[in-house]
Protein backbone atom coordinates (compact mmCIF):
# COMPACT_ATOMS: atom_id res chain seq x y z
CA UNK A 1 0.00 0.00 0.00
CA UNK A 2 2.53 2.39 0.81
CA UNK A 3 4.64 2.04 -2.96
CA UNK A 4 1.05 2.60 -4.49
CA UNK A 5 0.21 5.91 -2.00
CA UNK A 6 4.26 6.88 -3.08
CA UNK A 7 3.84 6.86 -6.54
CA UNK A 8 0.20 8.31 -6.43
CA UNK A 9 1.51 11.22 -4.64
CA UNK A 10 4.50 11.30 -7.24
CA UNK A 11 1.94 11.48 -10.20
CA UNK A 12 -0.23 14.13 -8.37
CA UNK A 13 2.86 16.34 -7.48
CA UNK A 14 3.87 16.11 -11.67
CA UNK A 15 0.30 16.76 -12.26
CA UNK A 16 -0.30 19.55 -10.04
CA UNK A 17 2.82 21.41 -11.60
CA UNK A 18 1.80 20.64 -14.96
CA UNK A 19 -1.96 21.20 -15.12
CA UNK A 20 -1.16 24.62 -13.47
CA UNK A 21 1.10 25.44 -16.51
CA UNK A 22 -1.48 24.60 -19.04
CA UNK A 23 -3.78 26.50 -17.07
CA UNK A 24 -2.07 29.29 -17.35
CA UNK A 25 -1.41 29.49 -20.62
CA UNK A 26 -4.71 28.74 -21.40
CA UNK A 27 -6.06 31.65 -19.36
CA UNK A 28 -3.73 33.67 -20.93
CA UNK A 29 -4.89 32.66 -24.26
CA UNK A 30 -8.13 33.31 -23.54
CA UNK A 31 -7.61 36.52 -22.15
CA UNK A 32 -5.32 38.04 -24.51
CA UNK A 33 -6.45 36.12 -28.05
CA UNK A 34 -10.27 37.20 -27.03
CA UNK A 35 -13.14 34.49 -26.80
CA UNK A 36 -13.34 34.06 -30.95
CA UNK A 37 -9.80 32.72 -31.52
CA UNK A 38 -9.92 30.81 -28.13
CA UNK A 39 -13.01 29.58 -29.07
CA UNK A 40 -11.28 28.04 -32.76
CA UNK A 41 -8.65 26.94 -30.49
CA UNK A 42 -10.68 24.83 -28.34
CA UNK A 43 -12.67 23.92 -30.98
CA UNK A 44 -9.83 22.25 -32.96
CA UNK A 45 -8.66 20.64 -29.67
CA UNK A 46 -12.03 18.88 -29.35
CA UNK A 47 -12.32 17.70 -32.40
CA UNK A 48 -9.23 16.18 -33.27
CA UNK A 49 -9.00 14.72 -29.58
CA UNK A 50 -12.25 12.37 -31.46
CA UNK A 51 -9.98 10.62 -32.99
CA UNK A 52 -7.19 9.88 -29.65
CA UNK A 53 -8.67 6.30 -28.29
CA UNK A 54 -7.34 5.32 -32.14
CA UNK A 55 -4.27 5.40 -31.17
CA UNK A 56 -5.11 3.26 -27.88
CA UNK A 57 -7.12 0.71 -29.18
CA UNK A 58 -8.34 -0.09 -25.35
CA UNK A 59 -5.48 -1.63 -24.31
CA UNK A 60 -3.52 0.27 -21.62
CA UNK A 61 -5.67 -1.53 -18.74
CA UNK A 62 -5.10 -4.88 -20.09
CA UNK A 63 -1.41 -4.40 -20.75
CA UNK A 64 -1.34 -3.76 -17.38
CA UNK A 65 -2.93 -6.63 -16.04
CA UNK A 66 -0.98 -9.22 -18.10
CA UNK A 67 2.67 -7.65 -17.38
CA UNK A 68 1.33 -8.17 -13.65
CA UNK A 69 0.01 -11.74 -14.35
CA UNK A 70 2.82 -12.49 -16.55
CA UNK A 71 6.19 -10.60 -15.92
CA UNK A 72 8.36 -12.76 -17.55
CA UNK A 73 6.44 -12.08 -21.12
CA UNK A 74 6.41 -7.85 -20.39
CA UNK A 75 7.87 -7.29 -23.72
CA UNK A 76 5.67 -9.50 -25.47
CA UNK A 77 2.34 -7.74 -24.65
CA UNK A 78 4.01 -3.97 -24.94
CA UNK A 79 5.55 -5.12 -28.34
CA UNK A 80 2.23 -6.48 -29.85
CA UNK A 81 0.36 -2.97 -28.40
CA UNK A 82 2.76 -1.46 -30.41
CA UNK A 83 1.99 -2.73 -33.63
CA UNK A 84 -1.93 -2.51 -33.14
CA UNK A 85 -1.84 1.24 -31.92
CA UNK A 86 0.50 1.81 -34.70
CA UNK A 87 -2.35 0.36 -36.72
CA UNK A 88 -5.12 2.77 -35.10
CA UNK A 89 -2.70 5.61 -35.64
CA UNK A 90 -2.85 5.86 -38.91
CA UNK A 91 -6.00 4.98 -39.52
CA UNK A 92 -7.11 7.88 -37.14
CA UNK A 93 -5.27 9.91 -39.64
CA UNK A 94 -6.87 9.19 -42.60
CA UNK A 95 -10.35 9.19 -40.97
CA UNK A 96 -10.04 12.65 -39.72
CA UNK A 97 -8.86 13.69 -43.36
CA UNK A 98 -11.56 12.06 -44.85
CA UNK A 99 -14.86 13.17 -42.66
CA UNK A 100 -12.69 17.19 -42.34
CA UNK A 101 -12.32 17.83 -45.91
CA UNK A 102 -15.97 16.07 -47.05
CA UNK A 103 -17.83 18.00 -44.58
CA UNK A 104 -16.10 21.46 -43.83
CA UNK A 105 -16.05 24.18 -45.06
CA UNK A 106 -12.96 25.75 -43.57
CA UNK A 107 -9.92 24.18 -45.59
CA UNK A 108 -7.51 25.81 -43.15
CA UNK A 109 -9.35 24.29 -39.70
CA UNK A 110 -8.97 20.83 -41.23
CA UNK A 111 -5.90 21.28 -41.89
CA UNK A 112 -4.96 21.78 -38.62
CA UNK A 113 -7.08 19.11 -37.58
CA UNK A 114 -5.96 16.74 -39.28
CA UNK A 115 -1.90 17.86 -38.31
CA UNK A 116 -2.90 17.54 -34.86
CA UNK A 117 -4.66 13.82 -34.87
CA UNK A 118 -1.22 12.69 -36.26
CA UNK A 119 0.97 14.28 -34.19
CA UNK A 120 -1.27 12.99 -30.87
CA UNK A 121 -0.60 9.38 -32.91
CA UNK A 122 2.33 9.06 -31.00
CA UNK A 123 0.30 8.88 -28.26
CA UNK A 124 0.43 5.15 -29.04
CA UNK A 125 3.86 4.40 -27.42
CA UNK A 126 2.15 5.92 -23.70
CA UNK A 127 1.45 2.23 -23.59
CA UNK A 128 5.21 1.72 -22.01
CA UNK A 129 3.98 4.11 -19.29
CA UNK A 130 1.57 1.63 -18.44
CA UNK A 131 4.83 -1.15 -18.19
CA UNK A 132 6.39 0.81 -15.74
CA UNK A 133 3.75 1.60 -13.84
CA UNK A 134 2.96 -2.70 -13.55
CA UNK A 135 6.54 -2.67 -12.25
CA UNK A 136 6.44 0.08 -9.74
CA UNK A 137 8.94 2.12 -11.30
CA UNK A 138 6.92 5.51 -11.56
CA UNK A 139 9.48 7.78 -11.33
CA UNK A 140 11.66 6.21 -13.98
CA UNK A 141 9.53 8.26 -16.31
CA UNK A 142 8.83 11.36 -14.06
CA UNK A 143 11.91 13.44 -14.10
CA UNK A 144 11.84 13.02 -18.31
CA UNK A 145 8.22 13.45 -19.10
CA UNK A 146 8.76 16.54 -16.52
CA UNK A 147 11.42 18.50 -18.14
CA UNK A 148 10.03 18.19 -21.87
CA UNK A 149 6.58 19.34 -20.75
CA UNK A 150 8.30 22.36 -19.02
CA UNK A 151 9.70 22.87 -22.08
CA UNK A 152 6.65 22.78 -23.98
CA UNK A 153 4.57 24.57 -21.95
CA UNK A 154 7.27 27.49 -21.98
CA UNK A 155 7.24 27.83 -25.43
CA UNK A 156 3.60 27.92 -25.68
CA UNK A 157 3.64 30.78 -22.92
CA UNK A 158 6.14 32.75 -24.77
CA UNK A 159 4.36 32.09 -27.88
CA UNK A 160 0.76 33.51 -26.31
CA UNK A 161 2.54 36.18 -25.18
CA UNK A 162 3.89 37.24 -28.64
CA UNK A 163 0.51 37.11 -30.20
CA UNK A 164 1.42 33.69 -31.98
CA UNK A 165 -1.21 32.51 -34.97
CA UNK A 166 -3.59 29.70 -34.74
CA UNK A 167 -1.32 27.26 -36.38
CA UNK A 168 1.90 27.92 -34.00
CA UNK A 169 -0.55 27.60 -31.04
CA UNK A 170 -2.02 23.54 -32.73
CA UNK A 171 1.71 23.14 -33.17
CA UNK A 172 3.19 23.71 -29.64
CA UNK A 173 -0.01 21.93 -28.90
CA UNK A 174 0.42 18.76 -30.68
CA UNK A 175 4.32 18.79 -29.84
CA UNK A 176 3.93 17.63 -26.49
CA UNK A 177 2.59 13.94 -27.60
CA UNK A 178 5.44 14.05 -30.05
CA UNK A 179 8.06 14.44 -27.29
CA UNK A 180 6.40 12.63 -25.12
CA UNK A 181 5.81 9.56 -27.04
CA UNK A 182 9.54 9.20 -28.55
CA UNK A 183 11.12 9.90 -25.07
CA UNK A 184 9.15 6.51 -23.92
CA UNK A 185 10.17 4.59 -26.91
CA UNK A 186 13.87 5.81 -26.30
CA UNK A 187 13.96 5.14 -22.53
CA UNK A 188 12.77 1.62 -22.49
CA UNK A 189 14.62 0.90 -25.92
CA UNK A 190 17.89 2.03 -24.37
CA UNK A 191 16.94 0.27 -21.15
CA UNK A 192 17.31 -3.01 -23.17
CA UNK A 193 13.61 -3.77 -22.21
CA UNK A 194 13.08 -5.16 -24.92
CA UNK A 195 15.81 -7.50 -24.81
CA UNK A 196 13.77 -9.43 -21.95
CA UNK A 197 11.68 -11.36 -24.52
CA UNK A 198 10.74 -14.81 -24.20
CA UNK A 199 8.70 -15.17 -27.30
CA UNK A 200 8.29 -13.16 -30.67
CA UNK A 201 4.41 -11.99 -31.01
CA UNK A 202 2.66 -13.63 -33.80
CA UNK A 203 -0.31 -12.57 -36.16
CA UNK A 204 -2.36 -14.67 -34.37
CA UNK A 205 -1.77 -13.05 -30.84
CA UNK A 206 -1.52 -9.75 -31.92
CA UNK A 207 -5.28 -10.55 -33.32
CA UNK A 208 -6.37 -11.70 -30.06
CA UNK A 209 -5.31 -8.84 -28.25
CA UNK A 210 -7.09 -6.89 -30.63
CA UNK A 211 -10.17 -8.86 -29.59
CA UNK A 212 -9.79 -8.64 -26.14
CA UNK A 213 -9.44 -4.73 -26.58
CA UNK A 214 -12.47 -3.93 -28.73
CA UNK A 215 -14.69 -3.38 -26.25
CA UNK A 216 -12.68 -0.69 -24.63
CA UNK A 217 -11.64 0.29 -27.65
CA UNK A 218 -15.43 1.05 -29.02
CA UNK A 219 -16.16 2.45 -24.92
CA UNK A 220 -12.96 5.03 -25.01
CA UNK A 221 -14.68 6.55 -28.54
CA UNK A 222 -18.13 6.72 -26.87
CA UNK A 223 -16.36 7.97 -23.82
CA UNK A 224 -14.32 10.98 -26.02
CA UNK A 225 -17.46 11.63 -27.86
CA UNK A 226 -19.20 12.57 -25.10
CA UNK A 227 -16.40 14.22 -23.40
CA UNK A 228 -15.29 16.44 -26.74
CA UNK A 229 -18.98 16.65 -28.36
CA UNK A 230 -20.06 19.61 -26.37
CA UNK A 231 -17.56 22.07 -28.14
CA UNK A 232 -17.77 20.84 -31.47
CA UNK A 233 -21.80 20.93 -31.21
CA UNK A 234 -21.81 24.58 -29.56
CA UNK A 235 -19.53 25.78 -32.48
CA UNK A 236 -22.03 23.92 -35.21
CA UNK A 237 -25.43 25.20 -33.58
CA UNK A 238 -24.69 28.59 -31.82
CA UNK A 239 -20.87 29.94 -33.14
CA UNK A 240 -17.03 30.15 -31.89
CA UNK A 241 -17.34 32.83 -29.10
CA UNK A 242 -20.14 30.70 -27.54
CA UNK A 243 -17.38 27.62 -27.32
CA UNK A 244 -15.09 30.51 -25.70
CA UNK A 245 -17.44 30.74 -23.05
CA UNK A 246 -17.84 26.86 -22.22
CA UNK A 247 -14.48 25.85 -23.01
CA UNK A 248 -13.60 28.36 -20.19
CA UNK A 249 -15.44 26.84 -18.12
CA UNK A 250 -14.80 23.43 -18.64
CA UNK A 251 -10.98 23.83 -18.30
CA UNK A 252 -11.31 25.47 -15.02
CA UNK A 253 -14.32 22.10 -14.22
CA UNK A 254 -12.27 19.55 -16.31
CA UNK A 255 -8.81 20.51 -14.70
CA UNK A 256 -9.53 18.00 -11.74
CA UNK A 257 -10.54 15.07 -13.57
CA UNK A 258 -6.81 13.88 -14.23
CA UNK A 259 -6.04 13.21 -10.64
CA UNK A 260 -8.89 10.37 -9.73
CA UNK A 261 -7.40 8.44 -12.89
CA UNK A 262 -4.16 8.88 -11.86
CA UNK A 263 -4.65 7.28 -8.15
CA UNK A 264 -7.09 4.62 -10.53
CA UNK A 265 -4.00 3.62 -12.43
CA UNK A 266 -1.66 3.48 -9.76
CA UNK A 267 -4.21 1.25 -7.81
CA UNK A 268 -4.72 -0.96 -10.65
CA UNK A 269 -2.28 -3.29 -10.28
CA UNK A 270 -2.87 -3.99 -6.38
CA UNK A 271 -6.49 -4.26 -7.57
CA UNK A 272 -5.94 -6.95 -9.81
CA UNK A 273 -3.96 -9.25 -7.29
CA UNK A 274 -6.37 -8.86 -4.54
CA UNK A 275 -9.24 -10.12 -7.31
CA UNK A 276 -7.35 -12.96 -7.89
CA UNK A 277 -5.89 -13.54 -4.22
CA UNK A 278 -8.87 -12.01 -1.41
CA UNK A 279 -11.67 -11.18 -2.40
CA UNK A 280 -12.93 -9.10 1.11
CA UNK A 281 -9.22 -7.07 0.49
CA UNK A 282 -10.67 -6.42 -2.70
CA UNK A 283 -14.20 -5.52 -1.72
CA UNK A 284 -12.71 -3.00 0.91
CA UNK A 285 -10.15 -1.56 -1.57
CA UNK A 286 -12.44 -0.58 -3.89
CA UNK A 287 -14.72 0.96 -1.23
CA UNK A 288 -12.03 2.55 0.12
CA UNK A 289 -11.36 4.56 -3.18
CA UNK A 290 -14.83 4.75 -3.93
CA UNK A 291 -15.30 7.10 -0.93
CA UNK A 292 -12.10 9.15 -1.45
CA UNK A 293 -13.60 9.55 -5.11
CA UNK A 294 -16.87 10.85 -4.04
CA UNK A 295 -16.09 12.62 -0.84
CA UNK A 296 -13.36 14.34 -2.75
CA UNK A 297 -15.92 15.54 -5.32
CA UNK A 298 -19.05 16.52 -3.75
CA UNK A 299 -16.25 18.88 -1.42
CA UNK A 300 -14.97 20.30 -5.04
CA UNK A 301 -18.40 20.79 -6.32
CA UNK A 302 -20.02 22.77 -3.40
CA UNK A 303 -17.06 24.96 -3.16
CA UNK A 304 -16.79 26.13 -7.02
CA UNK A 305 -20.77 26.29 -6.97
CA UNK A 306 -20.38 29.30 -4.44
CA UNK A 307 -16.99 30.99 -5.33
CA UNK A 308 -17.92 30.17 -9.21
CA UNK A 309 -18.46 33.82 -10.61
CA UNK A 310 -15.67 35.69 -8.49
CA UNK A 311 -13.54 32.89 -9.77
CA UNK A 312 -14.41 33.61 -13.52
CA UNK A 313 -13.83 36.88 -13.55
CA UNK A 314 -10.69 36.72 -11.42
CA UNK A 315 -9.26 34.68 -14.41
CA UNK A 316 -11.07 35.05 -17.21
CA UNK A 317 -11.73 38.89 -17.27
CA UNK A 318 -15.38 40.56 -17.53
CA UNK A 319 -15.84 39.71 -20.84
CA UNK A 320 -16.15 35.60 -19.64
CA UNK A 321 -18.61 36.51 -16.96
CA UNK A 322 -21.20 34.45 -18.52
CA UNK A 323 -18.75 31.23 -18.05
CA UNK A 324 -19.73 31.24 -14.31
CA UNK A 325 -22.85 30.22 -14.58
CA UNK A 326 -21.73 27.33 -16.92
CA UNK A 327 -19.25 26.47 -14.35
CA UNK A 328 -21.75 26.10 -11.61
CA UNK A 329 -23.53 23.41 -13.21
CA UNK A 330 -20.51 22.03 -15.39
CA UNK A 331 -18.73 20.98 -11.93
CA UNK A 332 -21.25 18.97 -10.70
CA UNK A 333 -20.51 16.36 -13.15
CA UNK A 334 -16.98 15.60 -11.14
CA UNK A 335 -18.98 13.44 -8.85
CA UNK A 336 -19.45 11.08 -11.34
CA UNK A 337 -16.36 11.10 -13.37
CA UNK A 338 -14.13 10.71 -10.19
CA UNK A 339 -15.72 7.66 -8.93
CA UNK A 340 -16.48 6.33 -12.94
CA UNK A 341 -12.03 6.17 -12.60
CA UNK A 342 -12.68 3.20 -10.24
CA UNK A 343 -15.53 2.16 -11.87
CA UNK A 344 -13.68 1.57 -15.42
CA UNK A 345 -10.69 -0.14 -13.38
CA UNK A 346 -13.34 -2.47 -11.70
CA UNK A 347 -15.07 -3.20 -15.58
CA UNK A 348 -11.63 -4.69 -16.55
CA UNK A 349 -10.71 -6.53 -14.00
CA UNK A 350 -13.94 -8.01 -13.66
CA UNK A 351 -14.06 -8.53 -17.53
CA UNK A 352 -16.83 -6.84 -18.15
CA UNK A 353 -15.89 -4.81 -21.22
CA UNK A 354 -19.35 -5.07 -23.07
CA UNK A 355 -20.33 -2.92 -19.80
CA UNK A 356 -17.67 -0.42 -19.97
CA UNK A 357 -18.83 -0.14 -23.76
CA UNK A 358 -22.36 -0.26 -23.34
CA UNK A 359 -21.65 2.63 -20.42
CA UNK A 360 -20.08 5.03 -22.67
CA UNK A 361 -22.54 4.61 -25.47
CA UNK A 362 -25.55 5.52 -23.71
CA UNK A 363 -23.39 8.94 -21.71
CA UNK A 364 -22.70 9.24 -25.50
CA UNK A 365 -25.97 8.85 -26.99
CA UNK A 366 -27.84 11.24 -23.85
CA UNK A 367 -25.16 14.12 -24.53
CA UNK A 368 -25.82 13.86 -28.38
CA UNK A 369 -29.79 14.10 -27.53
CA UNK A 370 -29.77 16.24 -24.60
CA UNK A 371 -27.07 18.83 -26.49
CA UNK A 372 -29.43 19.08 -29.54
CA UNK A 373 -32.50 20.06 -27.43
CA UNK A 374 -30.59 22.05 -25.08
CA UNK A 375 -27.89 24.22 -26.80
CA UNK A 376 -30.11 25.86 -29.34
CA UNK A 377 -32.11 27.44 -26.77
CA UNK A 378 -29.97 28.04 -23.41
CA UNK A 379 -26.24 27.73 -24.99
CA UNK A 380 -23.18 26.85 -22.90
CA UNK A 381 -25.63 26.35 -20.00
CA UNK A 382 -27.47 23.47 -21.81
CA UNK A 383 -24.51 21.91 -22.86
CA UNK A 384 -23.70 21.82 -19.30
CA UNK A 385 -26.58 20.12 -17.73
CA UNK A 386 -26.20 17.89 -20.63
CA UNK A 387 -22.94 17.09 -19.71
CA UNK A 388 -23.88 16.31 -15.87
CA UNK A 389 -26.75 14.26 -16.71
CA UNK A 390 -25.06 12.09 -19.30
CA UNK A 391 -21.72 11.60 -17.02
CA UNK A 392 -24.40 10.41 -14.21
CA UNK A 393 -25.94 7.41 -17.12
CA UNK A 394 -22.45 6.63 -17.75
CA UNK A 395 -21.02 6.53 -14.62
CA UNK A 396 -24.32 5.24 -12.35
CA UNK A 397 -27.45 4.90 -14.22
CA UNK A 398 -25.92 1.56 -16.77
CA UNK A 399 -25.54 -0.12 -13.19
CA UNK A 400 -29.13 -1.42 -12.96
CA UNK A 401 -29.43 -2.54 -16.48
CA UNK A 402 -27.64 -6.37 -15.32
CA UNK A 403 -27.42 -7.78 -12.38
CA UNK A 404 -23.40 -8.07 -12.80
CA UNK A 405 -23.07 -4.73 -12.52
CA UNK A 406 -25.30 -4.34 -9.65
CA UNK A 407 -22.85 -5.84 -7.54
CA UNK A 408 -20.68 -2.75 -7.78
CA UNK A 409 -23.83 -0.57 -7.62
CA UNK A 410 -24.19 -2.05 -4.30
CA UNK A 411 -20.23 -1.35 -3.36
CA UNK A 412 -20.68 2.43 -4.41
CA UNK A 413 -24.03 2.48 -2.31
CA UNK A 414 -22.21 1.20 0.91
CA UNK A 415 -19.06 3.54 0.43
CA UNK A 416 -21.44 6.41 -0.42
CA UNK A 417 -23.60 5.52 2.92
CA UNK A 418 -20.45 4.46 5.04
CA UNK A 419 -17.80 7.15 3.71
CA UNK A 420 -17.11 8.68 7.38
CA UNK A 421 -16.31 5.73 8.73
CA UNK A 422 -14.85 4.31 5.83
CA UNK A 423 -12.32 6.99 5.06
CA UNK A 424 -11.41 7.30 9.14
CA UNK A 425 -10.40 3.75 9.50
CA UNK A 426 -8.63 4.17 5.90
CA UNK A 427 -6.29 6.96 7.75
CA UNK A 428 -5.88 5.05 11.06
CA UNK A 429 -4.80 1.83 9.06
CA UNK A 430 -2.23 4.48 7.11
CA UNK A 431 -0.63 5.91 10.57
CA UNK A 432 -0.33 2.43 12.16
CA UNK A 433 1.61 1.09 8.95
CA UNK A 434 3.91 4.68 8.77
CA UNK A 435 4.09 4.08 12.79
Amino acid sequence: MTTNIKNSLLLIFEKVILLGLSFINSVLLARLAGPTMFGEFSYIVSFAGIFAPLAIMGLNNIITKYVVKHPKNSHYYITSALKIRFAGAAFAILLAALIGFTFSEHTKTTELIVMLVAMQGFSLFYVIEYYYLAKKQVSLLLSLRLSLLLITNTLKLIAILNSASLTLLILLYGLEYVFIGSSYFFTYWFQRQHKNIKKQPTKHTILALSKKGKWLLMSGIAATIYLKIDQIMIAQLVNSKEVAYYAAAAKLSEFWYVFPILIANVFTAQLSQYRFKNNNQYDQLLRQLISLMICAAIALSIATWFIASPLISLLYGAQYQQSAAILSVHIFASIFIFQRAILSKWLIIEKLYKFSLLSSLLGALSNIILNFILIPQYGGIGAAWATVISYMVASYGFLFFNSKTKQYAKLLHQAVLNSPTILKASVKQLILRRS
